[in-house]
């Protein structure tokens, strides 16, 4: 801690933290104290805590320097992605990977793909993972868009997915507390899992963490007005298509579905 103290109090006497100055500082500070080289997340949270104790005042250019991949929230909403679990797809595409244990089309290397499989594919523990790595690296989190990918969403059953999208709601009201309320089971009736997501989402108005968009992902052949009144139920406000081609042809030699492809019946849990 003393050495990225340090290195925050030259920053600020040195009135920058350029690149090249601050790799050259954190090698030098590291040599000196016999530590690791800080990372921009651990000169961060020094900066926090010098901050919190009023040692130093807020220094918005120097926060702004240290945060990795400023990018992903320059437009001042953070994108957080979860993936739902494995679970038949009826798709029959010839170029989807198939790999053990993951939903159909992604692989465990991606980075939300392998979020998702260390968590067990768990929604809650998804967005609290997410948005703790994202603030410990000095992005904002106050406003989240919520993307949802995976196998065939509108595949999968319905009391799995007002479940799934209940919990994501539930981690982001619940971000930064201590106390972890339980979840609901997965086995409740529909009209009890769609009570409680209201509820979650009733709080998520006023939370410190607002999800303001919620993406879902399908496939063309399994929209229809039916099936969009129920995603705005649950709250989405966006839906990805995977249309593959727009022509039938080349659709049909890689035996992807057509958007005239008549739909499969969902699967009860």
């Amino acid at each position: 801690m003393k050495s990225e103290k340090e290195i925050i109090l030259k920053l600020i006497k040195k009135g920058g933290a350029r690149s090249s100055f601050l790799s050259r500082l954190k090698k030098k500070t590291a040599k000196k104290y016999q530590t690791q080289i800080a990372s921009h997340a651990q000169l961060l949270k020094a900066y926090h805590n010098l901050v919190k104790n009023k040692i130093i005042a807020k220094n918005k250019d120097l926060a702004n320097s240290l945060r990795k991949r400023a990018v992903r929230t320059l437009s001042g909403v953070a994108v957080v992605t979860v993936l739902t679990k494995p679970y038949p797809c009826p798709g029959k595409c010839i170029f989807c990977p198939k790999e053990p244990g993951m939903p159909k089309s992604y692989l465990k290397s991606e980075p939300a793909a392998n979020r998702a499989w260390l968590t067990e594919f768990d929604p809650y523990e998804q967005v609290q993972v997410r948005l703790k790595a994202l603030a410990n690296n000095g992005h904002p989190i106050d406003k989240i868009e919520l993307i949802v990918l995976g196998g065939t969403w509108s595949a999968y059953p319905e009391n799995y997915q007002y479940w799934f999208i209940k919990e994501c709601f539930r981690a982001a009201n619940a971000a930064n507390s201590k106390l972890k309320t339980q979840s609901s089971k997965l086995q409740l009736k529909i009209q009890n899992l769609k009570k409680l997501l209201k509820t979650e989402q009733h709080k998520n108005e006023t939370a410190k963490h607002r999800i303001i968009g919620l993406t879902l992902e399908t496939r063309p052949d399994y929209i229809n007005l039916d099936e969009i009144k129920k995603m705005r139920d649950l709250g989405a406000t966006r839906v990805e298509l995977g249309v593959q081609s727009v022509y039938d042809d080349i659709l049909k030699k890689i035996n992807a579905a057509t958007p005239l492809s008549k739909p499969l019946p969902r699967q009860n849990c």
